[in-house]
């Protein structure tokens, strides 16, 4: 449970700082790789490809967070703790997530932006949740990052399109305006979610405020850690309430499989490329195998592009407990 003191002690310096670390960056590891997702969300012009190489300007930066939140191999610095912020949803009854421009009158949870909120933290946030989690809008609109609204609005459709109905949305707007994503967006784009009443649940003098911190760790280049989105669904996992088996089954749609087909011989190409050791080799009775551990992919899809049979296949979504090791390849 989290105590007065300890809530105290993480008030700190909130000024948002992004850092590029062109190590992690797929294309740094692999010439030939694609990856465009940090480009394709950045708006501020602050990411930008040269010689196939991604670049960062920090001066042109807004601090959106968009392309921490879809980099498949953390290679932008995270400015938070989200194994906090799962802690407090999983603990506090009511909680406001907004940022320092929002509401901050009440139970309240201060991130750097809205624009962190990935699909896969949304669906951890939603299955840990012990109750309601309010995300103050009321001042995006007038932001210079006011585009991470529509990009919300998708993360948040896609995750009650995998719910399908059965299982419960958590996770609810906090306006003092007319309800809506934007003005003038059309009905059906307000569908997703209800905005709240005006004025949250008193919840008394408990009631806490704090600013989510760095969560202090720096990534060594040379090991094989998660990414921060796939950890973030492995902790929900483990602690959710056992009863919330449709949220279980979202979860696991956010995890990834690697297929291999007949021609891989086993060789040690992919496991050296992948950045997180969801793929191993070993050798035994002269024979070699290739095993795949879902727990530990991002998805980033390095192993398929390097694969030189292009014996690799990567597919999105799993049906079983994602730290089970299967067997994908087996030569002679």
């Amino acid at each position: 449970m989290l105590t007065q003191p300890f809530i105290e002690k993480l008030l700190a310096d909130s000024v948002v700082k992004i850092e590029f670390d062109v190590r992690h960056c797929l294309r740094s590891r692999l010439n030939k790789n694609k990856c465009s997702h940090c480009l394709d969300v950045c708006q501020s012009d602050a990411l930008e490809l040269q010689a196939k190489q991604t670049t960062f300007n920090a001066e042109k930066c807004t601090s959106c967070l968009q392309c921490a939140a879809v980099c498949p191999n953390d290679a932008f610095v995270h400015p938070m703790d989200l194994d906090l912020l799962m802690q407090v949803l999983s603990e506090q009854e009511v909680v406001l997530l907004s940022c320092e421009k929002g509401i901050h009158d009440y139970n309240h949870i201060i991130i750097p932006c809205i624009g962190i909120l990935s699909g896969p933290i949304l669906a951890a946030m939603n299955s840990v949740a012990k109750s309601n989690c309010f995300i103050d809008i009321s001042c995006c609109t007038e932001c210079a990052n006011s585009y991470c609204l529509e990009i919300l609005h998708e993360n948040m459709q896609h995750l009650i399109d995998r719910m399908r109905g059965k299982g419960k949305i958590r996770l609810s707007y906090l306006s003092e305006k007319e309800p809506g994503l934007v003005a003038g967006e059309k009905t059906e784009k307000r569908k997703f979610l209800r905005v709240v009443r005006k004025t949250i649940i008193n919840i008394g003098k408990e009631a806490v405020s704090f600013q989510l911190p760095d969560s202090g760790k720096t990534k060594d280049p040379h090991r094989k850690d998660l990414n921060k989105n796939s950890a973030a669904l492995q902790l929900a996992l483990s602690t959710m309430a056992e009863k919330r088996i449709y949220e279980r089954d979202v979860l696991l749609s956010y995890f990834f499989s690697v297929i291999a087909d007949e021609q891989c011989d086993c060789c040690p190409s992919c496991t050296g490329m992948c950045p997180t050791g969801a793929l191993k080799r070993k050798k035994e009775n002269g024979h070699k195998f290739l095993t795949f551990t879902s727990a530990n992919c991002s998805g980033c899809g390095l192993c398929v592009d390097f694969c030189r049979k292009s014996s690799l296949t990567l597919k999105s979504g799993i049906s079983e407990d994602p730290n089970n090791t299967q067997l994908i390849a087996r030569h002679p």
